[in-house]
């Protein structure tokens, strides 16, 4: 890829020959009897090519073009650059580095100004329907809220959570063989009663409830937040910082979409009531309420 400089406008380049046929260029310029000018483009390629200096000619993949104030031009490697043009040449390159970024991170941000129509599009699609992500967010914020959900529930969904397992574990009362097999691999006794916790379900989905699966945070803050600021900016006028910081948005918004998708598919997976309800055997005997308002919950949800 070749890139110039044209009167203060950065040009693309396809062929290296269309950077011979420059007037002025030579690929055996000495460098003792000329005086840089100004860098005028950055190459990189996966072929070589020789270095214009008369005394060095090392093939490089990627480096300059130069101008002499005599109106000489020829390319060179960054090394020769320093060792040759000295402070200047690096203070140039650096400069030069930068228009380029900033010429790239505005054509990517005017790349996706043109397109926030078709991605506000996507992330309505991702968030309607009967069961899309308003109604995932809705159903997890409730399975998240002891107002909602009986809190030994919220606990223990937070601890699968905390621990990454799918598993749902219960406790139940060992039988003497048990804690006979118990106190011989311990080689002491145990006090009796004794409580073994034994998996009893795989709560598919739980990813759902991660922390880095928030609906809301993905297509509200990261997204649609970001859209309406963004539809304000002036592209032409941002500065280098600001420059960056939109072109690293825009980077992150198919990322962005994909963990939404992701979490939506965990949701769906998540929110049924065949695959929660295990979670009563979570549920203390001694407390109907709080059964009736984990199977009101149940309710619902899709079969």
């Amino acid at each position: 890829m070749i890139t110039l400089n044209v009167n203060k406008e950065l040009f693309k380049v396809e062929h290296w020959d269309d950077v011979l046929q420059r007037p002025g260029f030579t690929n055996n310029l000495d460098p003792t009897k000329h005086e840089l000018g100004s860098i005028i483009g950055r190459y990189v390629f996966s072929d070589y090519v020789r270095c214009g200096l008369s005394d060095c000619h090392t093939p490089h993949g990627r480096g300059y073009l130069v101008a002499t104030k005599d109106g000489r031009e020829t390319n060179i490697g960054k090394d020769c650059g320093s060792k040759y043009f000295g402070v200047d040449f690096v203070e140039q390159a650096r400069q030069f580095e930068r228009d380029l970024e900033a010429r790239d991170n505005r054509e990517v941000l005017a790349t996706a100004f043109f397109r926030l129509d078709e991605l506000e599009a996507r992330i309505e699609t991702l968030r309607a329907g009967d069961h899309g992500a308003r109604w995932i967010h809705r159903q997890v914020s409730a399975l998240k809220n002891p107002a909602k959900i009986p809190t030994l529930i919220t606990r223990t969904l937070e601890q699968m959570v905390r621990q990454r397992t799918r598993h749902l574990t219960a406790s139940r009362e060992a039988n003497e063989k048990e804690i006979e097999q118990i106190e011989a691999m311990r080689g002491k006794k145990i006090s009796r009663p004794y409580y073994l916790d034994e998996i009893v379900a795989e709560i598919q989905g739980l990813e759902a409830l991660y922390q880095e699966n928030d609906l809301r945070e993905l297509l509200v803050v990261q997204l649609e937040e970001k859209i309406k600021e963004f539809k304000k900016v002036k592209i032409d006028d941002l500065q280098v910082k600001d420059l960056n910081r939109w072109s690293k948005w825009v980077q992150s918004i198919k990322p962005t979409l994909d963990t939404a998708r992701d979490s939506v598919a965990f949701g769906r997976l998540l929110l049924t009531q065949s695959n929660l309800k295990p979670l009563l055997h979570k549920i203390d005997s001694a407390d109907p309420r709080d059964e009736e308002r984990l199977r009101g919950f149940l309710t619902t949800l899709p079969f």
